[in-house]
């Protein structure tokens, strides 16, 4: 078998402009797979590029746009792409220990079948390689649609949009067309409980109850390879994060280090290094703008997928996005009106905003799992993200609401008290729909009857995307039509989402949030419901007759006074 030709780009970014022994290491290992690495760097001193490797091209840039940007750069400075069979990307975020690492993970996929390969793979948000390590080979690279994501790449500083547009979107959006993946690092059952272990201990840690500490299988899968499978990752591939070195964010550094690496002098080359990083980091820009932006470790910590699953109870629910937070003592006021048991599920979009609900939603002895997600996808994108993670296929019913405020109108405030009276206004209201889910098993959606809209004037800017987004899901072109509950408030039942759920639509596909009035993926999904609960085969109903299916061409002249039309 002919040797693949590889060419290689690295990220690299030290506070004191060095090239690290490890970083050095890293690099020779790179020379023994590739022919030729173009290093990417936001800060390298001169006299560190003196002596490489001629192999090695060097190129400094502004110190914006952290790896993805210096990926891009790298990949479009390479010269004749098209005559390697693969390209690797990697960046520095690894402490490179032993040598050979690198070639036994290469050797390992060798012969499996893929386009894409990487060392490790999150399902945190979304499923995705970890970006550190990428091999991508000519069936991925040599692609229209692998141009176009770089070319797309531009300068964020904002690290949620970087790991939802770049870190997520990159796997999301080779999935999407048609690229097969691999992983190099797969736990087996061992690394599995001592994962597991050490997500309850770090579960105990922050207070929660011994009885429902211990992780389920998913949260097991949902936990950062590259940190609770540190010493495992080592042992096979030489290296570990620098993350879990400097900070150890999750406390996974249960084990001596001496157990893991026997050698001396390598650990006390590590022990400096750590020093080092830990004293340079203090001066180093931060990685996200703002105090109050969540970094990695809290996504980990209070994202959607560390809601414990064995802590819900109910047959109902309610999925609440409390983007405003000062809205939570009137919204909550409506919820006190489902006097069944219920969950709760609520979304926003801060730390600072998690600390307040939860204290509220403590103080008023209600049940409710609380997490952060970033300002992508208003209202929609929560949404989706807590759909994908299955915790709603276990409901009869669910109600989602959220704490809008209008930008198209002054009236957006009547407009949210109309939508949440007609779902939520009394415990009469709401029997009778809970009552309509259980006498008919065909009831897949109810809205309010003042938001059905099926106007063809209410299509605005979504119609092309939207037939796109039904076709992926398997709707029609024929069934097609326009009929949604404006605003994206009704009660629901899962299973009825079910082709919703099965295009597990990634974060990275929604339009970044920039005040948009229409046309964006969240305006198209609003307008989709409907029409995905009746390909399921169940019927759409209105909160005034929740018994039967609403008559479609009866809303034609129905308009809201909050909508542009």
């Amino acid at each position: 078998m002919t040797a693949a030709r590889r060419v290689a780009v690295v990220a690299h970014f030290d506070a004191e402009g060095l090239l690290t022994e490890f970083t050095r290491r890293l690099l020779d290992e790179l020379l023994l797979q590739a022919e030729r690495i173009v290093l990417v760097s936001t800060r390298l001193a001169y006299e560190q590029a003196m002596g490489l490797d001629p192999r090695i091209t060097v190129i400094v840039r502004e110190n914006v746009g952290y790896d993805f940007y210096s990926f891009r750069t790298g990949i479009f400075a390479v010269e004749a792409l098209y005559s390697y069979d693969e390209l690797i990307i990697a960046n520095d975020s690894v402490v490179t220990i032993d040598q050979g690492g690198i070639g036994k993970a290469f050797a390992q996929m060798r012969d499996v079948e893929c386009d894409v390969w990487g060392m490790t793979e999150s399902l945190q948000v979304s499923r995705h390689l970890q970006s550190y390590f990428l091999v991508f080979r000519k069936s991925a690279f040599f692609t229209h649609y692998f141009d176009r994501f770089w070319r797309n790449v531009r300068v964020l500083d904002d690290k949620w949009e970087i790991i939802l547009s770049y870190e997520v979107g990159l796997t999301q959006w080779l999935l999407s067309h048609g690229a097969k993946i691999g992983v190099a690092y797969r736990p087996d059952a061992t690394a599995k409980r001592v994962a597991a272990a050490r997500i309850k201990r770090k579960r105990l840690r922050e207070g929660v109850n011994a009885l429902i500490a211990a992780p389920s299988k998913q949260g097991v899968l949902q936990a950062n390879p590259a940190h609770y499978h540190w010493d495992e990752l080592y042992r096979r591939f030489g290296f570990i994060k620098s993350e879990v070195l400097r900070e150890d964010p999750n406390g996974v550094l249960d084990v001596e280090l001496a157990s893991v690496i026997p050698d001396a002098d390598a650990r006390a080359m590590i022990e400096r290094e750590v020093a080092r990083m830990r004293q340079t980091r203090k001066n180093i820009m931060p990685i996200v703008t703002g105090d109050d932006s969540p970094a990695s470790d809290e996504l980990e910590r209070y994202g959607v997928g560390a809601i414990n699953a064995e802590s819900l109870s109910s047959r109902f629910a309610i999925v609440l996005h409390l983007f405003h937070i000062d809205l939570i003592d009137s919204i909550c006021a409506y919820m006190r009106n489902v006097i069944v048991d219920y969950d709760v599920f609520v979304s926003v979009k801060s730390i600072s905003d998690r600390r307040i609900a939860v204290r509220y939603f403590q103080e008023h002895k209600i049940r409710a799992s609380v997490f952060i997600h970033p300002n992508i996808g208003r209202d929609v994108g929560p949404f989706i993200s807590l759909l994908n993670t299955g915790l709603l296929d276990r409901y009869d019913a669910v109600c989602k609401i959220h704490s809008k405020k209008s930008v198209y109108h002054d009236g957006g405030g009547q407009w949210r008290d109309d939508l949440m009276k007609a779902l939520l206004g009394s415990s009469f209201d709401v029997l009778r729909v809970l009552r309509a889910f259980d006498d008919h098993p065909a009831c897949g959606i109810v809205g309010p009857e003042s938001a059905y809209l099926s106007n063809g004037r209410f299509w605005g800017g979504n119609e092309e995307r939207l037939r796109v987004l039904a076709a992926e899901t398997g709707i029609e072109e024929k069934r097609i039509r326009l009929g949604f509950f404006a605003g994206t408030m009704f009660w629901f039942r899962p299973a009825a989402l079910s082709a919703l759920r099965a295009r597990s639509i990634g974060l990275s596909e929604f339009d970044p949030e920039a005040g948009q009035r229409d046309a964006t993926l969240a305006h198209v999904i609003e307008r989709l419901f409907v029409l995905w609960v009746e390909q399921a085969g169940f019927f759409a109903a209105t909160t005034r007759s929740p018994n039967a299916a609403l008559r479609h061409e009866s809303y034609e002249n129905q308009g809201i006074f909050v909508l542009p039309s």
